[in-house]
């Protein structure tokens, strides 16, 4: 399935050093070439949400909601923005890592071929 609007001519490839880290808006349209080391690829996934952007798919309970604050206060009226947006259903095949989601599909997003890297 590709984006509306989406071109892999427009793609800019990232490339990561070991140890490197990428860090992007959760709406940024991103994939990677598939893992061809043996070593697993390790994802640490971090989200700051403002106190009034409840998830949608379920709210956790006030004492657990409460509890994720960094800084701010909790609010139990959610902010209602008009922008695009997509459910997570169905569900993945496989539950668990965003790698474990991925270890059912024929083939990756992106190909060598597909990806340009921009100067």
């Amino acid at each position: 399935m590709t984006e509306q609007g989406f071109s892999f001519a427009d793609a800019a490839k990232v490339e990561l050093g070991a140890g490197g880290i990428s860090i992007h808006h959760v709406r940024a349209l991103h994939a990677s070439l598939p893992n061809t080391s043996p070593q697993a690829r390790r994802l640490l996934l971090l989200q700051y949400v403002a106190g009034d952007a409840w998830p949608l798919n379920g709210t956790l309970d006030w004492e657990s909601y409460c509890g994720t604050f960094l800084r701010g206060e909790p609010s139990n009226v959610p902010r209602l923005e008009k922008v695009p947006v997509r459910f997570p259903v169905p569900g993945a095949l496989r539950g668990g890592s965003i790698y474990e989601n991925q270890t059912v599909l024929h083939h990756s997003t992106f190909t060598p071929q597909q990806t340009v890297a921009k100067q």
